[in-house]
């Protein structure tokens, strides 16, 4: 406002139409652009800023009476700026800052016209009478002063009204966005959004961790660079324009660490503000767990089946076989002695003595006794098994390194538990022919909302189990070793699910093998 003032003073002056004195009009304006000044250099911490504007407010209406009593008075260019400071008035302090303005200003420019006449203020004006038009022209120009202060303050407090509407939607808009970003970054299934030109709009944090990607990558790429082309978003729009849900797609999706990751993808149309089409989005899911799942079902029933099968044929070998013993000694006893048919009757009865042993074993297997169950200290059991372990012969170089605590309480059947745990430890020990570390740890885990557990692993840095052996390594018989029985895990196998727990494994060849048996814990014990 004061460079305003100043330039229109200055320019009159420069065409000579000043009637005033220009040095002390400068003066005035000047001390006005200096209060202002502190304004201008930027925000500032003010402790009660309502008290500030009043003596802004108050200044600036002296400094602008000084300016239009160093203007000509009555007579000046500049008592439209009264108008302004009312309406600064109205909108800084409500209707009634803009009425205190009013009145104020209208005292001072009374003042400034009648005290030409009475009292010249310090000779800035030539003392003249007060005539009849400009005694009205300050009651118009009071009286607009006024209905200036009214109607800015009805637009002021509409102003505010409509601002803390504005910063009331604004934070719930605010509140709003922040709770939908919460549950789409916080959900536990893939969302992705596509635009219609198969641009990706929105990637939460779910499908970064089954693609790979993070979301700034993925952000504005195009669908094929992260899913590839195993699904056609041309058919999938056409499939939800009504509104519906495409049929489940499952891709192997290729992820960029290498490992390949079976995904299932839903489709929904996603719209706008507007109701129109603004692209899809998909709903994705890691289906590991899933498939991982159904092949251990699978390997149950197959296992069952085989059990049940082979139980019986193991049944009716044994009879024919403890006869065919028995004959060969017969026989043995009553032929006259030969040294070459002593030995082979030797054979004969060692070879059927340990196929007697390997189907008693499978018997053992398919139909197990009873579980005897008691509250077991596994971390006990676990250093007896790997004491046995230490006073066998072992490979050269085999570090056994034990990963457990004191106590690890679980209901079980001790010697059933002793008999799992062995035969991986001497599993893990065979494939390290050349030496290396043997880990076996145990510790309680409880998840939110589940029973606790406990977890045993027997990890090994052998020569690991092939992708193509992995999935036949709990059936009976197989083995990937020449003097195996292939009873060994189908045992572990069993005694676990007797125990209403689970074995994972994990196995990378060349580089080792960890089973993980997780069994119930026992409540409020460690």
């Amino acid at each position: 406002m004061a460079a305003l003032v100043f330039g229109a003073g200055t320019a009159l002056w420069y065409a000579d139409a000043l009637p005033f004195q220009f040095p002390l009009f400068l003066l005035a304006a000047g001390g006005s652009a200096l209060t202002s000044l502190p304004l201008l250099l930027g925000p500032l911490r003010i402790p009660d800023p309502r008290r500030f504007a009043w003596l802004q407010l108050s200044l600036d209406v002296v400094l602008v009476t000084a300016i239009v009593a160093t203007s000509g008075g009555p007579r000046s260019l500049f008592t439209f700026v009264y108008v302004l400071l009312v309406m600064e008035g109205s909108f800084l302090l409500s209707r009634v800052g803009g009425m205190v303005v009013a009145g104020l200003s209208s005292l001072l420019y009374i003042g400034l016209v009648l005290g030409k006449t009475i009292l010249p203020l310090v000779d800035l004006m030539e003392p003249t009478e007060t005539t009849a038009l400009e005694i009205l022209t300050v009651f118009v120009n009071a009286g607009v002063l006024m209905i200036s202060a009214i109607v800015a303050g009805s637009l002021a407090e509409r102003y505010q009204l409509a601002r803390r509407d504005l910063e009331v939607q604004q934070r719930h808009l605010s509140d709003v966005q922040a709770f939908r970003d919460l549950i789409f970054e916080s959900v536990g299934t893939g969302l992705i959004g596509v635009d219609p030109e198969h641009r990706v709009t929105a990637f939460n944090r779910a499908a970064e961790a089954i693609t790979g990607v993070a979301a700034a990558q993925a952000l504005g790429q195009p669908w094929a660079s992260i899913f590839g082309g195993a699904v056609d978003l041309e058919a999938v729009r056409a499939a939800v324009a009504g509104g519906g849900q495409s049929q489940r797609h499952e891709i192997q999706l290729r992820r960029r660490d290498g490992r390949v990751v079976p995904v299932g993808i839903s489709f929904w149309l996603l719209k706008s503000g507007e109701g129109g089409a603004a692209g899809v989005i998909g709903v994705c899911q890691d289906l590991s767990s899933i498939k991982q799942m159904e092949e251990r079902v699978r390997q149950a029933d197959r296992l069952a089946t085989v059990g049940r099968l082979s139980a019986n044929i193991a049944h009716e070998i044994r009879n024919p076989l403890a006869s065919v013993s028995g004959a060969i000694e017969v026989l043995a006893r009553e032929l006259p002695p030969d040294t070459t048919r002593s030995r082979l009757v030797e054979i004969v009865l060692r070879e059927s003595e340990r196929l007697n042993r390997l189907i008693s074993d499978f018997l053992e297997y398919a139909r197990p006794a009873p579980l005897t169950l008691v509250d077991v200290d596994a971390a006990k059991v676990l250093d007896e098994v790997l004491l046995l372990l230490e006073h066998r012969p072992l490979p050269a170089g085999v570090k056994v390194i034990r990963e457990y605590g004191k106590s690890l309480w679980i209901r079980a059947d001790p010697q059933q538990l002793r008999q799992a745990l062995w035969n991986l430890c001497i599993n893990a020990v065979q494939s390290m022919p050349d030496g290396g570390e043997l880990r076996v740890g145990g510790r309680r885990r409880q998840e939110a909302r589940e029973a606790p557990a406990l977890s045993i692993w027997v990890t090994d840095s052998g020569q690991g189990i092939s992708e193509k052996d992995l999935p036949h390594i709990f059936e009976p018989f197989y083995s990937t070793k020449a003097e195996g029985s292939g009873l060994g895990l189908a045992l572990v196998y069993r005694i676990v699910q007797d125990h209403g727990g689970d074995v994972d494994v994990r196995s990378w060849p060349g580089t080792g093998t960890t089973f993980t048996l997780s069994l119930p814990a026992i409540e409020g014990q460690g």
